[in-house]
């Protein structure tokens, strides 16, 4: 069944435009600004433990319901749904057609105010070349909702979701979150780039990056990617769609064998 949600909801978000209001983050977002009475509530919610408390609910609340009627295909559609609603990233896919124009075009100021929208979609607050933005959207909209979804179900994906998009102040407890909930996809999208790029050059990257000494998950997907392949934006996207349907081949493997 993953492997069929999978497939099903990465190719409606390429061919299906869905309403705003179904976006995850939307969500997520309305429901952290819903009115509760009660003083004692929206006090605790003020917290960084209440705020990610509150905001999980949801997620959480669909894969209590999933559970206690352990219907295969409710589960199914709600997964697909799940899974579509949370990889969905407009914004960053009109900046990158209108880049390209741009770019055809020759026109550098619209380049840089593309890429600059870009960058604001890709959540990242310093500036970056277009191909590292690519790279770091991927694995936050795309990568990682996968991964999660293979090991936790929906909703595993669903609060990573919500971790991804939920407002929140720009504390460095944060930061840690940030970086704990995307160590493992980093880690594993980047050893996809050594299985479909360049082994050798990229492999010593790799593995200082799982060391004990922490890195920057922007660093080290960036740096991978730099080795694994020579970055444009051309080679970029067909970078991580090699190493997308390498994971989507390695999720079809482990169904064939029963493993999930």
């Amino acid at each position: 069944m993953y492997l069929l949600v999978i497939l099903l909801a990465y190719s409606l978000e390429r061919t299906l435009e869905i309403t705003r209001n179904l976006h995850w983050r939307r969500i997520i977002l309305r429901w952290q600004h819903w009115q509760v009475r009660g003083a004692q509530l929206e006090a605790w919610r003020q917290h960084d433990l209440g705020q990610v408390l509150w905001a999980i609910i949801p997620a959480l609340f669909i894969g209590f319901v999933l559970a206690l009627l352990n219907n295969v295909l409710l589960t199914f559609l709600v997964s697909a749904a799940g899974i579509l609603a949370a990889i969905q990233a407009p914004a960053a896919r009109a900046a990158y057609k209108r880049y390209l124009q741009a770019e055809s075009e020759e026109d550098g100021a619209e380049q840089a105010r593309q890429l600059k929208l870009l960058q604001q979609a890709s959540g990242r607050k310093e500036a970056a070349p277009v191909e590292h933005l690519l790279l770091w959207i991927h694995l936050r909209h795309y990568f990682a909702v996968m991964i999660y979804f293979v090991l936790l179900g929906v909703t595993g994906a669903l609060v990573y979701a919500t971790l991804r998009d939920m407002r929140h102040n720009k504390s460095p407890r944060w930061q840690t979150v940030d970086q704990i909930i995307n160590w493992l996809p980093t880690r594993l999208m980047t050893l996809g780039f050594l299985l479909v790029g360049n082994f050798s050059k990229a492999l010593p990257v790799w593995l200082s990056s799982i060391g004990n000494k922490p890195q920057n998950n922007f660093i080290a997907l960036t740096k991978v990617g730099e080795l694994a392949d020579d970055l444009t934006a051309p080679t970029t996207t067909a970078l991580v769609k090699r190493n997308f349907l390498l994971y989507v081949v390695f999720v079809a493997l482990l169904t064939i064998g029963g493993w999930v």
